[in-house]
């Protein structure tokens, strides 16, 4: 509309020069009135105009109009696809296992239970060379160190209990072993002496289901679940098979 207005205008410029009809010869006036004016007419409607080296315009609205739908179109896909993986990784951390590890006071009112219901008393510089011996033969791998720690004592365990150690010969008949915890409640229900241990069992269970399922265990967590799981299987190996 601005450039159809500006053309009435020259045009207009350009009637009174030479009058209406024409009367007057073309001047280098009424010439760029007429020049202007023809100029802004066909602008709108132009695709490309070119004036030497000092100008150049070129009309791009359509293909504008598409490039922006475009972008659209490539935005609202690139938000779908973040939404499916934001949406993706939420339910993946929501079914993570998490497990809590036990607190500092856990840690004092295990050992204090250990102390008093333990038989079997092993000196402290004798635990730490066990625990130093059995990290060198795991690579100082602490997870590793505590889930095979959990697979001693299940297997003490089974032994106490008369618990088959093996599979059977067909693989998937008959495989299904009870969990530490069942074995450890089993025990203490064989064993009522052994009561007193309970917290201490759960916190070394607690510990290395945290390192199997893969989190970070800090150093001083696993030594402390590693010292009393020493402790704990020292005894266990000192108690005869259940007679049945």
């Amino acid at each position: 509309m601005l450039c159809y207005l500006l053309a009435a205008y020259f045009l207009y410029a350009f009637c009174l020069v030479v009058g209406v009809p024409p009367s007057k010869p073309l001047s280098a006036t009424s010439g760029s009135y007429l020049a202007l004016a023809l100029f802004l007419f066909m602008l709108p409607e132009s695709k490309k105009l070119k004036l030497g080296r000092l100008f150049e315009y070129e009309a791009r609205v359509k293909e504008i109009k598409e490039e922006v739908k475009q972008f659209k179109d490539e935005t609202r896909t690139t938000l779908a696809a973040y939404t499916n993986l934001v949406s993706a990784i939420s339910n993946t951390v929501s079914q993570t296992i998490n497990v809590n590890l036990p607190s500092r006071a856990e840690a004092s009112q295990a050992n204090e239970e250990l102390d008093t219901t333990l038989k079997t008393k092993t000196a402290q510089t004798e635990i730490e060379e066990q625990i130093e011996n059995f990290l060198v033969s795991e690579g100082n791998d602490l997870n590793y160190a505590l889930a095979k720690l959990r697979m001693q004592l299940e297997k003490e365990l089974r032994r106490i209990l008369g618990k088959r150690l093996g599979t059977v010969s067909h693989i998937g008949e008959g495989t299904r072993f009870l969990s530490a915890r069942s074995l450890f409640l089993q025990f203490i229900r064989q064993h009522p002496d052994y009561e007193g241990i309970s917290s201490s069992f759960d916190y070394i269970l607690k510990v290395c289901n945290a390192a199997i399922h893969g989190q970070y265990v800090s150093e001083g967590y696993a030594h402390e679940a590693l010292t009393m799981g020493f402790r704990m299987l020292a005894e266990l190996k000192n108690i005869n098979v259940q007679e049945f």
